[in-house]
């Protein structure tokens, strides 16, 4: 993995010419861009089950009865009333078309791209656009006389969303949903356990003819595979085709902890869990290595992290439960922060267990950090009593830190709100 990624980022940076001008420089970056977005997604459509490897072009369109036949079996005769919801940042807007011929012959490139003056392509609407279609499931015609109460309508949810692509070729993810639909008793299905069947399909628009494109895709495609057998580096182009089949968890994990230097902390979340899935999987085969164990560790931290600064209590603990066995004083802190926040039954017992710990210590163990997070469990002991309504007990706890400089400026503040509680009290009883 580290060859792969120091081959990339060393081809990346250098001049093919130290001559280049600024335009030929443009240019190349350009060509970079397109290749970064086409190569990659053209690998995840070709791909795609064959049935689903669905490409449009100016005379050509992929047509939202092909999309829902080609999925999951459904014929024209069972679906109407089609809803379109675009959205374009300002306002969400809606169109209905009742028409079946319509609604099976809806463009669905032309409900997400848009052909400009200058004859580019581009997303419209913030590149999503929402259908609703009514369905009926085994709808044969008006005069079926199948009275069975699992036929009634029911709506179908497809969802598009602009991918990226290139002056010849943009790409648009198609996710379909189907509900679980209505039926007599509310009957449990064995085979789906009650759950929608969803799907998530990606298609392409060629603006011009995608034969060539595609063989110098299958030419990069067979050769980045050779490379990486026999252990060679591979080149801009080449990366692009390889981060696709393995997974870029340097990568994740480097911009997860990025992005949250500005606070981003979903945008976080997405990078970091995915380095968590693939290193928990590989720690399933047994393969994983020291250095991958301490990125799993911190992975799990950070998300929890994450979790915690956004107030969703349950799934920061998942993740700082997996780091607490550890016993790293900052972890440590963290799931404890979590515990009193959320107002956890656990918290004192955990503060208690941790603080008879740290007295078991001989004095040649005790460092500057065993200091600090001493008195941060002393500070969060007598919080938690506040919280717990012991407003005696932390009175007296926040009393023995008025003369310690790590904690008395925290203990008057908190002194001075125990107080007002107290007077709180004996006004209301």
């Amino acid at each position: 993995m580290k060859k792969l990624f120091g081959s990339i980022f060393g081809n990346s940076s250098k001049p093919e010419t130290i001559s280049k001008d600024k335009e030929e420089e443009k240019d190349d970056f350009i060509d970079r861009l397109e290749n970064e977005t086409y190569l990659p997604n053209e690998f995840r459509f070709q791909h795609q089950i064959e049935k689903c490897q669905l490409r449009a072009a100016p005379n050509e369109k992929v047509t939202l009865g092909v999309l829902l036949n080609r999925t999951f079996d459904i014929r024209e005769e069972e679906v109407s009333d089609l809803y379109v919801i675009t959205d374009n940042i300002q306002e969400k807007t809606g169109t209905l078309i009742t028409e079946k011929d319509k609604i099976w012959n809806f463009d669905l490139c032309n409900a997400v791209l848009v052909k400009h003056d200058n004859g580019d392509i581009g997303y419209k609407y913030s590149e999503n656009v929402t259908l609703s279609i009514s369905y009926r499931k085994g709808y044969a015609s008006k005069e079926d006389n199948d009275k069975s109460i699992g036929r009634v309508n029911d709506n179908i949810i497809v969802h598009l969303r602009g991918c990226g692509g290139s002056k010849d070729t943009w790409f648009i993810r198609a996710s379909i949903m189907l509900p679980t639909f209505s039926h007599e008793g509310d009957k449990t299905y064995t085979r789906t356990g009650n759950q929608p069947q969803t799907l998530s399909v990606l298609f392409a628009y060629d603006n011009t003819t995608p034969e060539q494109r595609i063989a110098e895709y299958k030419a990069v495609y067979d050769r980045t595979i050779e490379k990486l057998n026999n252990g060679k580096e591979l080149n801009f182009n080449e990366y692009c085709i390889a981060s696709q089949m393995i997974p870029a968890i340097g990568q994740d994990f480097y911009w997860g902890n990025e992005v949250l230097k500005e606070n981003r902390y979903w945008d976080a979340i997405v990078y970091l869990e995915n380095v968590y899935h693939a290193l928990k999987e590989s720690w399933l085969r047994g393969d994983v290595t020291d250095e991958d164990k301490r990125m799993f560790y911190q992975t799990c931290y950070v998300i929890g992290y994450c979790y915690a600064e956004m107030a969703l209590w349950e799934k920061a603990l998942f993740y700082l439960e997996i780091v607490r066995p550890l016993n790293n004083i900052t972890y440590n802190i963290e799931y404890i922060n979590c515990l009193a926040n959320s107002r956890d039954f656990r918290t004192i017992y955990t503060i208690h267990k941790e603080l008879n710990q740290l007295a078991q210590l001989k004095e040649s163990e005790i460092t500057d950090d065993i200091i600090y997070y001493h008195n941060f469990l002393r500070r969060r002991r007598a919080y938690t009593f506040v919280d717990m309504g012991r407003l005696d007990d932390a009175e007296e706890a926040f009393k023995e830190m008025l003369n310690e400089d790590a904690n008395k400026e925290y203990a008057k503040s908190e002194l001075e709100y125990i107080q007002e509680l107290k007077k709180r009290k004996s006004t209301e009883s």
